[in-house]
């Protein structure tokens, strides 16, 4: 192996880890690939991060497709038969090497665009924040939208437990939410109202593409496939009756003209949900610089979950105002959305 396989290996022993809790046959994959030249030699085509969840969503893809393979037998997402409990490794690297084509193109033109629904529940609470302090409608802009589905947030019907019903009571899309710890999250008593709703990302999945809908459902894990993707498929049908506007391209640089179109009557709210950690330290000062700059005439609030350098995900608001910033971690939560634990004491 070169430098960079040899670090690509350690990529994937490391994820194996990450993996275990959530995916058991993911985190067996990853510790066997990670030894393995041929299929790091293929993985290295991969054109965004992280490298193994991209990986496995290739090979995933083309088993969803209908691809017929002894692979088949360990995925729960693909198989009504209970999981293999054999070594799924030899046969992940036969079929691996079988459609290494096919793979290399997925993993070369495709991304990490996991669009998970239930974030929103996460998502609200701050919401509602930066409604409250502005006064306004939001002017939503997703940075890294994906499919743009966390966009039509307030379409949903949220349950957090104890009675706490919020949203769309008829909404085909049902999320619950565990709320963990002593704190109750402020929930808005009325949904907030978005003026508009804009994404950005450099290649936006289309809800009416049958392939880019099978990719949304390529990158859940195969354990957690009958739990989470009946929902994204409603989510996805809810989006086909009136689909966001995504802008194509590198959002660095859509974001300063997009903030400028927005009218006085709406405030600014820039999101994003698992994105800056695929960002460099350059392009993350870049993006807070963009957001500062935006903020000398008026405020801009910035609604996140990022999970980077902490224990768990954790939920902020930034408030940008007169080219300043004030920051607030209000949350910690899970990264798939199923709780929230409030942190901020709202003094």
């Amino acid at each position: 192996m070169n430098g960079m396989e040899r670090n690509l290996s350690e990529h994937f022993r490391r994820m194996s880890n990450h993996y275990l809790p959530h995916s058991p046959l993911y985190s067996r994959l990853a510790k066997n690939v990670a030894d393995d030249p041929e299929l790091i030699a293929i993985a290295a085509d991969a054109k965004s991060s992280p490298v193994s969840n991209l990986f496995f969503a290739a090979a995933h893809s083309l088993l969803l497709e209908g691809k017929p393979h002894s692979l088949a037998d360990f995925y729960p997402s693909v198989s009504n038969a209970p999981p293999d409990k054999g070594n799924p490794f030899p046969h992940f690297r036969d079929f691996c090497l079988e459609h290494e084509e096919r793979i290399q193109t997925l993993i070369s033109t495709r991304r990490v665009q996991t669009n998970e629904v239930k974030r929103c529940a996460c998502l609200l609470p701050a919401f509602g924040m930066a409604s409250r302090m502005s006064g306004k409608p939001l002017a939503l802009v997703e940075v890294g939208a994906s499919a743009g589905l966390n966009l039509l947030f307030d379409r949903y019907r949220y349950e957090y437990g104890d009675g706490n019903i919020l949203g769309n009571e008829d909404s085909p899309v049902e999320i619950h939410c565990e709320t963990r710890g002593e704190k109750v999250p402020p929930f808005p008593e009325n949904m907030p109202k978005a003026s508009s709703r804009i994404g950005l990302d450099l290649e936006p999945l289309d809800v009416r593409n049958p392939d880019d809908a099978r990719w949304l459902e390529a990158l859940i894990w195969p354990e957690e496939y009958a739990r989470r993707a009946p929902m994204l498929r409603r989510a996805i049908e809810v989006a086909r009756k009136n689909p966001p506007k995504i802008l194509r391209g590198d959002a660095l640089e859509s974001l300063p003209k997009v903030l400028s179109t927005i009218p006085e009557n709406a405030a600014p709210c820039v999101f994003h949900t698992f994105t800056v950690n695929q960002f460099s330290e350059e392009m993350r000062e870049r993006l807070t610089r963009i957001l500062v700059d935006s903020s000398r005439n008026r405020p801009v609030y910035r609604v996140s979950i990022e999970w980077i350098e902490s224990e768990s995900p954790l939920l902020r608001l930034a408030v940008f105002d007169g080219g300043n910033e004030e920051e607030k971690i209000l949350a910690a939560c899970d990264d798939h959305g199923g709780w929230i634990e409030w942190r901020e004491s709202g003094d």
